[in-house]
């Protein structure tokens, strides 16, 4: 299914809330991995690693919500297309699902912030596992995503491209017939004055109107070939 009615702009935005999701799990796996030693060592975490971590996990909530569900305060559609779907729904590590990895990654981090707030650190081997599972299956998740989102705006450059390719099409050749329907007013004009010629005086009045009518068909030649050009060169 077709992203359609979204902007290049929004595009744009979307990939780069997905290319920030990439940073925002190192950032965090970073962080825990930070906090977990100097819970090891008794030491006390100071208030700027805790600013720092919840801001991340906030940030990569956030940014996740958006992709999955749209932010009508900010224009920012939920995606629907098939290869969303796909990263989300289907199974990626034969266990989980990229939907699953994700809130696998962000419930390990809100257990290892609990443990942290309580002095605790964890085991060695769930520290190990969990930046294993950041750099593992949620940043090739991550990535699957942006991958995704590049593909789909691809695709619907193309289909745009081809839209308006073809919406050009009919207007030329809707302009070829204005064109003929011109030259075809202009050749009825030059009888008919030469016609009102050969009446003499009586022709006068006839004369001037089949002159008015040659230099409106000669302005609707002239600006239909003004709008072809016009066509060529977009």
């Amino acid at each position: 299914m077709r992203d359609e009615g979204i902007s290049e702009n929004v595009f744009a935005r979307l990939i780069n809330i997905a290319g920030r999701q990439r940073m925002l799990s190192q950032r965090i796996g970073f962080l825990l991995m930070t906090m977990n030693g100097l819970c090891e060592k008794g030491e006390p975490i100071d208030g700027e690693l805790w600013t720092m971590l919840e801001g991340a996990v906030s940030d990569f909530g956030h940014g996740y919500s958006i992709l999955c569900h749209g932010d009508a305060a900010q224009d920012l559609p939920a995606l629907k297309s098939a290869r969303i779907n796909m990263i989300l729904t289907r199974n990626q590590q034969k266990s989980e699902s990229g939907g699953q990895v994700i809130e696998r990654f962000l419930s390990q981090t809100q257990d290892a912030m609990a443990a942290f707030k309580e002095g605790r650190a964890q085991p060695r081997d769930v520290a190990s596992t969990r930046s294993a599972y950041v750099l593992g299956p949620v940043l090739q998740t991550l990535q699957a995503l942006v991958a995704a989102l590049g593909a789909d705006f691809d695709d619907e450059m193309t289909v745009r491209r081809q839209e308006r390719s073809s919406e050009v099409s009919r207007v030329k050749d809707a302009l070829h017939e204005i064109l003929k329907a011109s030259r075809f007013s202009r050749m009825v004009a030059l009888n008919a004055k030469i016609s009102a010629d050969r009446a003499g005086a009586h022709g006068r009045e006839f004369g001037a109107l089949t002159e008015e009518i040659k230099k409106i068909s000669d302005n609707i030649t002239e600006s239909s070939r003004d709008i072809m050009r016009h066509l060529e060169q977009a």
